[in-house]
């Protein structure tokens, strides 16, 4: 549970900022702008593979190079290349991006032909 709290007048006059707060006074997550920007590529590999861990803020892109043989599945650990209807993961084909709001990077795991690539960029 949240709860607004406006700052003191001073601030809000100049552009209506407010602080979020959990029920246990820690600052919530709003989106707001961050002071740096997390890039990588990982390898695909037949097996699923988390990519690597990264603590976000406004979530996780990934892009599937343009010259990938073929499409990288992005789901859980369980995620499959499986693309007949039965598989369990979301299929990025070559040169498509995926955006997902996850607060970790290695929530992501990603699978497909083995030697392509994926660009990953979040903050």
């Amino acid at each position: 549970m949240s709860r607004v709290v406006p700052l003191p007048a001073v601030n809000t006059a100049v552009d209506n900022t407010v602080i979020v707060l959990n029920a246990d006074g820690t600052v919530a997550n709003t989106g707001g702008v961050v002071s740096s920007i997390y890039a990588d590529q990982q390898v695909v590999t037949a097996s699923a593979a988390a990519l690597s861990a990264q603590a976000l803020i406004n979530g996780l892109v990934i892009r599937a190079k343009s010259t990938n043989v073929g499409s990288v599945f992005v789901g859980g650990s369980t995620v499959t290349a499986t693309d007949d209807g039965s598989g369990n993961g979301f299929a990025v084909p070559p040169g498509a991006t995926l955006s997902l709001p996850v607060s970790n990077a290695s929530a992501a795991y990603i699978i497909g032909t083995a030697g392509d690539i994926v660009y990953v960029t979040g903050n």
